[in-house]
């Protein structure tokens, strides 16, 4: 009983070290796990709730069990993960609006809050807090041990940009929501990248919009202007086509899902000089 109780302290004490040792990554690490939990959890109650799964006889040898591990999966990791994400969120968020601070005296009260948020959030939020110091000449700074980043946008006297010229920077950003929300993937940081979500998204959106309302549904003489309910479609249905308009759960999520994906591709706001 010793063994097992010094071998449970050990691997507690390993798992622990474990992760203050990697304290600049904690953010993505909480950040991936919660999407990943509420996913499976969502799934898992949608297929089994919704969408009758958990009735459907043919489906009891795969998903039915596979829904139900992630729904208890996701349901117990996201207990543990959301409250933690919710306080990293809210520690970006605080250092978020001391950043687009525009008064040296407002950034000095608030920079205990300031430090103490960057060091939670890691190194990238610490070089802005840096570059944020240099812009108003603060000194000190000696806590973080990073190379201070300009501000992106360190004057007041500036108009967002909008129309014609903010899709351009829409279609040639590398620096979308998307890659600011999920700093460890540098993929995202590419126009390549940020282009072909762009166009899939869209691809994605336009058809499930074109089967809802005018039906697309493919059948052996070919487009016969059905619209394929994809709920239907999973769950094995005799019927899985209806006359347009028709929308069905499913899709209204798919909907909802890439019209989000969609907007994480956008740059964030840009300002221009007033001229």
């Amino acid at each position: 009983m010793v063994a097992m109780a010094r071998g449970r302290v050990t691997r507690k004490g390993v798992l622990t070290k474990w992760w203050e040792s990697n304290k600049d990554s904690q953010f993505q690490i909480i950040t991936y796990v919660t999407i990943l939990s509420c996913a499976s959890m969502a799934w898992g109650f949608i297929f089994l709730f919704m969408l009758g799964g958990a009735t459907d006889p043919s489906h009891q040898d795969s998903l039915v069990p596979f829904s139900w591990l992630c729904l208890v999966f996701g349901s117990f990791t996201s207990f543990y993960t959301l409250p933690e994400f919710g306080y990293f969120w809210s520690q970006r968020t605080a250092l978020e609006e001391i950043l687009e601070l525009d008064a040296r005296t407002e950034v000095l009260k608030r920079r205990k809050e300031a430090e103490d948020a960057a060091d939670i959030l890691g190194p990238k939020y610490q070089s802005r807090l840096m570059g944020l110091y240099d812009h108003y000449q603060i000194r000190g700074g000696r806590r973080f041990k990073v190379d201070a980043s300009p501000l992106k946008n360190p004057s007041n006297e500036k108009t967002p940009v909008v129309g014609r010229e903010f899709q351009r920077q829409w279609w040639q950003t590398e620096n979308s929501k998307l890659s600011e929300f999920l700093p460890a993937l540098s993929i995202l940081k590419t126009k390549k990248a940020n282009r072909m979500i762009i166009v899939f998204s869209a691809l994605a959106i336009a058809l499930l919009l074109l089967n809802t309302l005018f039906g697309i549904h493919i059948g052996m003489g070919g487009i016969n202007h059905d619209t394929l309910d994809l709920s239907a479609y999973l769950l094995s249905t005799e019927n899985v086509t209806f006359n347009p308009p028709h929308l069905d759960s499913v899709s209204l999520l798919l909907i909802a899902f890439f019209s989000l994906i969609l907007d994480f591709t956008r740059p964030p706001v840009i300002f221009q000089e007033e001229e």
